[in-house]
Order: C-alpha cells, then structure tokens, then sequence
C-alpha cells in the first residue's frame, strides 16, 4: 500500500516580470499583495523565499498549508510591480521541477 507524505507546507513557483533579482524587493511585493488583499494581519503571514532565479525571472516560496489559498487569491489580484504569475505550486518540492526551465 503506498504511503502518503504529509507536509505542512506549500511550494509555489511564480514567475516574475520584469525580472528582479533582489529577495526583499519579492518578499515585499507578497507581503502588499496580502495586506491590500486581507488586510493587514494577512500580510505579515510567514512566507519563506527559497529560490530565485539567475535571471531574476522566477521564484519558489514555501508558505503554510493554510495560507497558500491566500497567497494564490492575494497574487492574482495584485497590480505591483514586479509582477508575479503562477507557475505551479504543490507540497512536494521536486514536482516544481518539471515544468519549464524558466532561469
């Protein structure tokens, strides 16, 4: 019988246009996409940036399973710049890595 991996975490890639390199520059633009979004206790949720791109064009977070529905809501809605864009998101890390090379 298989077993289930349980995580606690999301993974989310997005893509990032104009490129920008810069980890505070990102995390700040999640963190105003979830406080104009859900105000502003939802905007100090715990969002761990783990990877950007050489070319600054992509970027993998982790977030909390319960938070990640806002993430994806709070980012679609977003008008900042840089913009972000769904790539894909899952709880297993390694499955981010199927989909296109981006940087």
């Amino acid at each position: 019988m298989p077993r289930r991996l349980s995580s606690t975490h999301r993974y989310v890639r997005f893509a990032v246009a104009p490129p920008c390199t810069d980890a505070l520059t990102l995390r700040k633009t999640i963190q105003d996409a979830l406080g104009q979004s859900f105000g502003l206790v939802s905007s100090h949720t715990y969002v761990d940036v783990l990877w950007i791109a050489d070319a600054g064009n992509a970027l993998v977070v982790r977030i909390g399973e319960a938070d990640a529905p806002k993430l994806l809501a709070a980012v679609v809605a977003s008008t900042a710049s840089p913009r972000l864009s769904l790539v894909k998101e899952s709880s297993f890390l390694p499955s981010l890595l199927g989909t296109d090379a981006l940087g």
